[in-house]
């Protein structure tokens, strides 16, 4: 509940309630629903109560609902433990109100063998990938036993439905369903979002997380947390087996699985073969900047000569992705938050990190020089060009200006799959909502490897492999980093070798898994800024605390950021989680963030 200042609240009660039970609390001038975190008896502190200042108030249990397991509040509790924030927003973020709003939904059960669950790991493409899922779900339900299907999106979960239901359509259920699926008496197959983890049966005995090396599930507001940590916790406590898949798993996962942490549930597949055939342009070659180079554009005509369908993708949404001072080589930043302002059209410098803005009549901010270059090729551009070549063809844009709803999205996409002929550009919104198209082209990718990033290695090889699945005949990549060993492993396919390389580079400098990183940002005028400047650093001095200072134009405020640095094998460190603690709501936390920058 927002406008709260306490993670916990205590009630009395002649009635015993143990830890998960729902009750319903006087809060304020009304109730509302509560979580037993914890009781004990009232008699052990007596005198405490005889002498405050204020009473306590009763409490009444909700009886429609059980409350949730022994092992579901483990989970909370180490969660929040990992990511140093209370267990009350840990619960926010992982019980939606569906399972408030009925009850009924939240039948917990608990592990009477108390045996502890593993965590086994699937590495393969994708056809082969729901192959060995569904060889996983019919053994399960040969042995009496229900599975828990985990994506990070609605679009993936249709996806795995129309994929994992032939021949037991009558057991498939999504989440819309979810009272049905309890009710059901034979063993069932449930796909849903990781929000929906606390469904649970007393025959769930398998929990999958499908794509497990995606973006999305990480939380994007407080608390700043992994939905996959919360599973992980929750399947271990419960004595579950849980499956982790996709066509390439995160790293740390791997490393994981080859210090002997996880397990392999099927033999783990280092180098994909593509089907696909692929072919890298090296723009470095021509000799004037081109946004489509000859051999795309032949690429792109041979397409449609044929009536088919092909997606470009750009990195980034706008004009240019960069803008460099001709004079003095600096790249323009947002004055806000540091991060390169993205031209628009009309020329317009928008930061895609914070909203902020500049007019076309901006100068640099290191020389005070007019000569600004705009670099990079954003989709906005790629869809103007397409427009000026191709203007008989049907040409849809998908990026977050042109799709700024899911439903947008789907229905530009719809109409484009829908089309005999055409082109698609779009970012990496427009991944979800795609299925496979005849030809996918790479536009550029050099503003991803611009950016200081520890964890942009990894992303640039998941998201080409993952580019390179969508398509059905060809695949090109026009780039000027021809020669990039990651490039070309991604391009091969050798995920082994990739592997070795990026894990032995974080090693040496004990990045990621090797540690720990925490994040703490705080905004404000400048004197606040050097006020909690000099209180984080006398409160984490023994933790050599880093400390980045950013300029806002915006109300004269500045960013102050703080990066500390913990070992993994030491994680969660109990002195450093609790002077994260003891930090008030104006600072924002992130442990083990994908990114420091």
């Amino acid at each position: 509940m927002r406008g709260l200042t306490k993670p916990t609240l205590s009630y009395f009660s002649k009635d015993k309630f143990s830890s998960g039970t729902f009750v319903k609390i006087p809060l304020r001038k009304g109730s509302t629903l509560a979580i037993v975190k914890s009781s004990f008896d009232a008699r052990q502190i007596k005198d405490d109560i005889k002498k405050s200042s204020f009473s306590l108030k009763k409490l009444t249990a909700v009886k429609e609902a059980s409350g949730l397991s022994p092992a579901f509040m483990q989970a909370v509790r180490q969660t929040a433990h990992f990511y140093a924030t209370s267990e009350g927003s840990v619960l926010g973020a992982v019980l939606p109100k569906k399972f408030l709003a009925s009850p009924k939904l939240l039948k917990q059960t608990t592990n009477k063998t108390q045996v502890c669950g593993e965590v086994r790991l699937v590495q393969l493409v994708d056809e082969e990938r729901f192959r060995e899922y569904r060889g996983i779900i019919r053994e399960a339900f040969a042995r009496r036993q229900s599975v828990l299907f985990i994506t990070p999106t609605k679009e993936e979960a249709l996806r795995a439905k129309s994929l994992l239901s032939t021949g037991i359509e009558r057991y498939v259920y999504t989440e819309n369903e979810m009272l049905k699926a309890l009710e059901d008496k034979h063993p069932i197959l449930l796909i849903t979002l990781p929000s929906l983890i606390a469904f649970d049966r007393r025959d769930l005995k398998i929990i999958i997380v499908e794509r497990e090396n995606s973006r999305a599930y990480q939380t994007m507001s407080r608390p700043f947390l992994s939905t996959k940590t919360f599973i992980e916790y929750y399947a271990l406590n419960k004595g579950l087996t849980l499956i982790l898949g996709d066509s390439l798993l995160s790293l740390e996962s791997l490393w994981r699985e080859r210090n002997g942490q996880f397990s392999e549930f099927s033999p783990l597949t280092w180098r994909i073969k593509h089907e696909t055939p692929a072919e890298i342009v090296n723009m470095r070659e021509s000799k004037t900047f081109e946004i489509l180079s000859p051999r795309l554009r032949n690429f792109i005509n041979e397409t449609l000569d044929k009536n088919k369908r092909i997606f470009l993708f750009g990195v980034r949404r706008g004009l240019a992705p960069s803008t460099v001072c001709s004079d003095c080589g600096s790249i323009l930043l947002c004055k806000n938050c540091h991060a390169p302002m993205v031209l628009h059209s009309p020329p317009l410098y928008v930061c895609h990190h914070c909203g902020a803005k500049r007019t076309a009549e901006t100068k640099c901010d290191t020389c005070g020089g007019w000569r600004l270059m705009p670099l990079g090729i954003g989709t906005e551009r790629i869809f103007e060009e397409c427009k000026k070549l191709y203007k008989d063809t049907p040409i849809f844009l998908v990026d977050k200006e042109s799709a700024p709803t899911r439903a947008k999205a789907k229905a530009i996409i719809k109409q484009f799959q829908a089309s005999k002929r055409g082109i698609l550009v779009g970012t990496e919104l427009s991944l979800p909502y795609l299925e496979m198209v005849d030809r996918v082209g790479v536009v550029s990718l050099g503003s991803l490897f611009s950016i200081p990033d520890f964890s942009i290695n990894e992303r640039i090889f998941y998201l080409l492999t993952h580019l390179r699945s969508l398509a059905k005949e060809a695949f090109l990549i026009q780039s000027r980093n021809v020669g990039s060993e990651d490039l070309e492993q991604a391009m091969r396919g050798n995920i082994l070798d990739f592997y070795r390389a990026e894990i032995a580079e974080r090693e040496e400098i004990a990045y990621p898994p090797f540690s720990i990183f925490i994040k703490v940002i705080f905004e404000g005028t400048p004197d606040k800024v050097k006020k909690q400047s000099i209180y984080l650093q006398s409160l984490f001095i023994e933790n050599k605390p880093h400390f980045i200072l950013n300029q806002r134009a915006k109300h004269g405020k500045q960013i102050l950021s703080m990066i500390l640095r913990a070992p993994r094998e030491s994680w969660p460190n109990a002195e450093i989680c609790r002077k994260l603690l003891l930090l008030t709501p104006d600072f924002l936390i992130k442990v083990d963030p994908e990114s420091i920058i």
